[in-house]
């Protein structure tokens, strides 16, 4: 699913990642934890190709990512659902025509969009706001659909960067069982994540930890907390 071989980014003279190695198999869930400055969000952008990669190797879905011309991106965008801190929705659309967007695009017919999308804003808790602006939407509802217009493809992979950060607990708690039916479904899901509590949600999940742009062992009060 993703192969980075000593994959490195940097913005003039600054090394945001630094020889970074992994390799995501189909079908894992992997946390990514670090300070803020970390890279997890540099990463997650580089994985979504909208970062270039600066040195090294990187593969996602079967698309390689230093040599990948710019028509192709749409083409590997297809296979991930993605939920950045800045969400990106449209705010003078409702809830279910962003939603619905996603499909929209893929050319569904009207009444699998329909049905998909009814089924995720349920699942989200946000029934009752199917038809409200998202501008008249408090920060957790409007990332809730954010996470719902990255579920509604059924993607191969979810790229998540701190999905529950505007939710409380309950909220949190509820999306991580969503979460984690998708991974049942052999979806592949890395979340960027400083909540312990939501590490401890999916157990056998692997830590990537960044620090300074480099994988590092995780520090000991994530260990514990686990475990390990």
């Amino acid at each position: 699913m993703i192969r980075l071989n000593r994959l490195s980014y940097s913005f003039g003279s600054n090394w945001a990642l630094k020889d970074i190695s992994l390799h995501v198999d189909k079908g894992e869930f992997i946390f990514l934890t670090g300070h803020s400055g970390a890279g997890k969000t540099t990463l997650m952008r580089l994985l979504y190709g909208a970062l270039p990669v600066t040195r090294g190797q990187a593969s996602v879905a079967g698309y390689d990512l230093h040599n990948i011309k710019r028509k192709h991106i749409p083409n590997l965008r297809r296979e991930l659902g993605v939920v950045f801190q800045d969400f990106k929705i449209l705010p003078n659309r409702s809830v279910y025509e962003n939603v619905a967007l996603a499909l929209t695009v893929r050319s569904m017919p009207k009444s699998i969009i329909d049905k998909r999308v009814r089924a995720i804003i349920r699942a989200l808790g946000l029934e009752s706001k199917t038809y409200s602006n998202c501008h008249k939407l408090s920060g957790g509802e409007q990332q809730r659909v954010a996470i719902a217009r990255s579920m509604v493809v059924n993607p191969k992979l979810i790229l998540a960067d701190e999905p529950t950060g505007n939710l409380d607990f309950e909220l949190s708690m509820h999306l991580m069982d969503v979460f984690k039916q998708f991974h049942t479904h052999g979806t592949t899901i890395i979340m960027a994540t400083h909540s312990r509590e939501i590490l401890r949600t999916v157990p056998d999940a692997k830590i990537i930890h960044l620090e300074d742009g480099q994988i590092c062992e995780p520090p000991d009060y994530i260990l514990s907390e686990l475990n390990l």
